[in-house]
């Protein structure tokens, strides 16, 4: 049984900010949207885990706020594509766990699944859409996938995809997953009863996700990480840049050139 209404997707201007949902104040939804979606080629979806809500939306500045993780994703995918039109949409469209301990329960990842499935479809369907979830994020994206529309799903430090098996998840998206080596959600219990639990991880036999590089990320929230090798291969999958993505535990060079053509996203609160 649903908690919360049914998200209303639809492009609109808000002070400075393109929204594609949101809330009534003293509610929880966000969903925000940098670059042009209706024009772009490739999109992907930045759903975050525990925490996360319209209260601190745009006063948490920091590096593993939604936003800025938004924009790192949509700075990196135009350097991953400058001749190509890009954009992120950072979905805060389901009541987040306030903490570790809510984290264990499965209810609000099921519900905020056939919102962010509805917007897969809402998405113009000749982008190419990624889904990226983060932490509890991923089991959110996970049970969506049997009804998105989704060329490529990431889940990153993930403790579960909510499901229990492979053919759960769907057909016709590419599972790919990351999870550096001091990430300390590999000591997370998985399997899920009932109101209880995760399913399995994307790395488990039975869930079997391409397993990429981090390079030198270290623990839980250091995915994202501006100019890191993890960094650059979320933007590699969301361009569809599939031969550039590093297996695990490769050695890479660093740096990659800037776009001289195009303008760099510039995101404030």
């Amino acid at each position: 049984m649903r908690t919360s209404r049914t998200l209303d997707y639809r492009l609109h201007d808000v002070d400075e900010h393109t929204l594609l949902a949101c809330d009534p104040p003293g509610g929880h939804r966000i969903v925000e949207a940098f670059g042009d979606v209706a024009m772009a080629d490739h999109i992907a979806v930045v759903v975050p885990g525990n925490g996360h809500h319209l209260g601190n939306y745009f006063t948490d500045r920091g590096p593993v706020s939604p936003r800025a993780r938004g924009a790192v994703v949509l700075r990196a995918m135009q350097v991953a594509a400058p001749d190509q039109h890009v954009a992120v949409v950072v979905w805060v469209g389901y009541r987040t766990p306030a903490g570790m301990a809510a984290a264990f329960f499965n209810p609000a990842a099921r519900e905020g699944a056939d919102d962010l499935a509805r917007l897969t479809h809402y998405l113009p369907r000749s982008a190419h859409l990624t889904l990226i979830g983060h932490s509890y994020g991923s089991a959110v994206c996970g049970l969506a996938l049997p009804i998105a529309r989704a060329d490529d799903c990431v889940a990153l430090g993930s403790a579960g995809m909510g499901v229990w098996r492979r053919d759960q998840l769907g057909s016709g998206t590419r599972l790919w997953a990351a999870q550096a080596e001091s990430d300390w959600i590999r000591f997370f219990p998985h399997g899920r009863i009932g109101r209880l639990g995760l399913g399995r991880p994307p790395l488990h036999p039975a869930i079997h996700a391409t397993r990429f590089g981090t390079g030198d990320i270290t623990g839980h929230c250091g995915y994202y990480t501006e100019h890191s090798e993890s960094l650059r291969n979320l933007a590699r999958i969301a361009v569809g840049r599939y031969d550039a993505v590093t297996p695990a535990g490769a050695t890479v060079a660093t740096g990659e050139p800037a776009p001289s053509n195009r303008r760099l996203v510039e995101v404030t609160a």
